[in-house]
């Protein structure tokens, strides 16, 4: 069995229905082709069906979303660690003893005991630490493949594949 040539008529039609938020498998039935010769179609002229392209607009927005939740948790993260070292640096440190007897007591200090000093920055490396690695969810883009489940796994928890495999 021959197979018709595609026109320039079809090709048209795939990208106009494409826009529109057709399905790869409505497109076919419409133009009475296979899903597969749509699928190629569609591919030389750079469109995608992964998730339905009705569902592109939905997804390009959620991604917006996540990326500008990604760049406030960074903010709030630099914050966190300025706010720590202020603490660590002011002139007068302030801390809340528990004595035997239950009742608490406040102790101000010209600096932090070294205990209280290690936490402070503890914590401000490990806020700094992971408001890069969000930020840098962003500077990679989408081209590694892992989920975005994965990356902020990564970003909180650290890497679980000891680096062996390229993502996903």
């Amino acid at each position: 069995m021959q197979r018709r040539p595609v026109t320039d008529n079809e090709r048209d039609e795939i990208r106009r229905r494409h826009t529109a938020g057709e399905t790869r498998n409505q497109i076919a039935r419409a133009l009475g082709r296979s899903a597969s010769t749509v699928s190629r179609i569609a591919a030389d002229l750079g469109l995608r069906f992964e998730g339905g392209a009705r569902t592109a607009a939905a997804t390009e927005a959620r991604r917006l979303d996540l990326a500008a939740l990604r760049r406030d948790l960074v903010e709030r993260l630099y914050l966190r660690a300025a706010a720590n070292l202020d603490r660590v640096e002011a002139d007068a440190y302030v801390r809340v003893e528990l004595l035997p007897n239950g009742r608490t007591v406040r102790i101000v200090t010209d600096a932090p005991p070294a205990q209280d000093e290690r936490h402070h920055s503890h914590a401000i490396g490990s806020y700094v630490t992971s408001a890069q690695r969000l930020a840098d969810v962003d500077a990679e883009g989408e081209s590694r493949g892992a989920s975005m489940l994965d990356r902020l796994a990564d970003v909180f928890l650290g890497p679980t594949n000891g680096g062996d495999d390229e993502g996903g």
